[in-house]
């Protein structure tokens, strides 16, 4: 797949510089040390990329943090290469019927798609600086005729999709996370999955000890989502999929998190309670990975003992899953990550567009059906491309209320 991608990538580059050679060559003819100079160091460029691309995939430890750290950039300057000459050139393609209009040659859209590219680029630059680490605090009100009164008020924050891989030795992010959760003091704490990105020693000290600092007054609940299972590292001897994903496991214990797979538990206030579930990322989910049988999201087992009364809320790494979550008709509030709007929305008014709608029906915010309620949290971290545009890492903050309440300003004691 990854092969198929570079190979199209290259092929749409070089295309693109022929095309916009061809129409220097046009727009400056006494003058071919232009198009010659532009031709020569942006095929230069590609070259260098693609070499960059095809040698991490023939590196054998490809999937090592520092690795990743310098293919996500050279997919990211080749992306910043690619997307604004695309626009140039569709916005240039106008210019022939405009010329034909106007009887002479014009270049009113060639004008207009320069400036569009270089906004698409000073755009893209922002994503890949200040968007991707500006975390953003969302607010959700779930409100259930299930919910006990005691709970009126109950306050949970969510995260989801570290990928702590990903990250360069000196990011402040997952700092930066953690005090914003600590000052919101919340009741309770869900993590979403892929806290890693391809193994779980990519996990380090430095960042365990700022996860381990959350505080919430019921803790930290988590599942596995498919970048933890060792869907995409290379084995080495003696450790491979199996062994990482049991030292996640331990990692997630020793900071205090209390990892819930095909699980249920109780929390109180009182005489009254809720149910917290987790799955995990299910055998037969899309993940573009090496299959390692790790998976597995088991409904049956995981509602086991949850009685049809108690409102749930169920943690599952993938909103894929979830009309097959709706159909056992326990989960009342069902949080997601996965998607990460594929760190890219496009906002006009209030109209929203993400790649992410042409794989996933469901893939960002709040969706409701009956009395069942979906949410899809954006994700903190990255994946192929280091950039969020439209979409910054994201914190949910979300209050329960209970319809039966006799006060809307109770609070959970």
């Amino acid at each position: 797949m990854i092969k198929i991608f570079i190979l199209l990538l290259a092929l749409i580059s070089i295309l693109q510089d022929l095309l916009i050679r061809h129409r220097l060559k046009k727009a400056f003819p006494e003058r071919p040390w232009i198009h010659r100079i532009y031709l020569a160091s942006f095929l230069l460029l590609d070259t260098l990329i693609v070499i960059a691309l095809t040698c991490y995939r023939m590196a054998p430890d490809a999937a090592s943090p520092r690795y990743v750290q310098i293919i996500l950039w050279v997919i990211a300057i080749f992306m910043m290469s690619i997307v604004p000459k695309l626009i140039y050139l569709l916005f240039s393609l106008l210019d022939y019927p405009a010329s034909r209009v106007k009887k002479r040659r014009v270049h009113w859209f060639s004008a207009t798609g320069l400036i569009v590219g270089l906004y698409c680029l000073g755009v893209m630059i922002y994503g890949a600086t200040r968007g991707r680490n500006h975390i953003e605090v969302k607010e959700i009100t779930i409100t259930s005729d299930k919910l006990p009164a005691a709970f009126d008020g109950y306050r949970i924050v969510m995260f989801s999709d570290l990928h702590t891989g990903n990250y360069g030795p000196h990011n402040t992010l997952i700092r930066r996370m953690t005090e914003k959760i600590n000052a919101l003091e919340v009741d309770l704490v869900v993590n979403g999955g892929d806290v890693v990105n391809t193994n779980a020693r990519e996990l380090s000290g430095k960042d365990m000890a700022a996860l381990a600092s959350i505080r919430s007054r019921d803790g930290i609940y988590s599942v596995f989502g498919n970048h933890d299972l060792g869907f995409y590292m290379r084995e080495r001897a003696g450790f491979g999929p199996v062994e990482s994903v049991k030292l996640l496991e331990e990692k997630q214990a020793r900071m205090g998190w209390h990892l819930l797979n095909n699980q249920s538990v109780a929390i109180r206030r009182g005489a009254d309670s809720i149910t917290v579930s987790g799955v995990n990322y299910p055998q037969d989910g899309f993940h573009n990975g090496h299959e390692t049988g790790l998976g597995g999201c088991d409904l049956e087992a995981t509602y086991r003992n949850v009685p049809d009364s108690a409102f749930n809320i169920l943690i599952s790494h993938t909103p894929q899953n979830w009309d097959a979550v709706r159909a056992t008709g326990k989960a009342d509030l069902t949080l997601s990550g996965h998607v990460h709007a594929m760190q890219m929305k496009i906002h006009v008014g209030k109209w929203v567009w993400s790649p992410a709608q042409w794989m996933y029906p469901r893939w960002s915010g709040l969706y409701t059906e009956g009395d069942k309620h979906l949410y899809i949290n954006d994700g903190m971290g990255y994946v192929i491309y280091p950039m969020r545009i439209g979409t910054y890492p994201e914190l949910t903050l979300i209050t329960l209320r209970s319809a039966s309440a006799q006060f809307s300003d109770r609070s959970p004691r």
